[in-house]
């Protein structure tokens, strides 16, 4: 085989790799056990920091206003991410707030929260601590605010909802009920 004709044969196997979706490497195939994760790793670390100054009452003002500044007046946050995470099979826990009832306790679009009664009973988490989930058959949710285990491929993207806004969204694999 000549130089070119290898040359050429690479270049083919790339590409058949790249349109079958292989291109992310040891990050996306849902073959691969999911990376457990939990809402602290959807965070850069100067979130983290700000939101502990935010909890311990130390965070100075340029810090909650750039914090506070969002599309939504009732979600304070920011849409920083953690690059890293992009294309990256996850497992995390989290509460699933349904956003279209296809039937009664079933839905395909939800938004997974970090804790219960987020965007309905308190003010929504900042959009980089929601992840916008949808899913090609309907999710089955006997319990509302029943928390659950959730797995699937999580990306970098905006979604605005009626809601909340969120920074992350995940095609949903897997949801089982939560068991630490």
């Amino acid at each position: 085989m000549t130089l070119a004709a290898r040359f050429a044969f690479a270049a083919a196997c790339a590409l058949a790799l790249a349109v079958a979706g292989c291109e992310r490497g040891s990050g996306g195939a849902p073959s691969e056990a999911p990376l457990e994760i939990s809402w602290p790793d959807l965070l850069p670390e100067s979130e983290r920091e700000t939101l502990a100054a935010m909890r311990a009452g130390q965070a100075g003002q340029s810090e909650l206003r750039e914090y506070s500044a969002s599309a939504r007046e009732h979600q304070a946050g920011s849409f920083r991410v953690v690059e890293a995470l992009d294309g990256r099979y996850v497992r995390m826990p989290g509460f699933l707030l349904p956003l279209d009832v296809a039937q009664r306790g079933q839905a395909r679009e939800f938004l997974l929260l970090p804790y219960h009664g987020a965007c309905v009973h308190y003010p929504a988490p900042p959009p980089n601590q929601i992840v916008y989930v949808t899913s090609q058959e309907p999710i089955r949710f006997d319990g509302l605010w029943d928390p659950v285990w959730i797995e699937g491929v999580i990306e970098i993207q905006r979604m605005s909802t009626e809601l909340a806004e969120s920074a992350y969204a995940m095609e949903v694999s897997a949801v089982e009920p939560y068991a630490p």
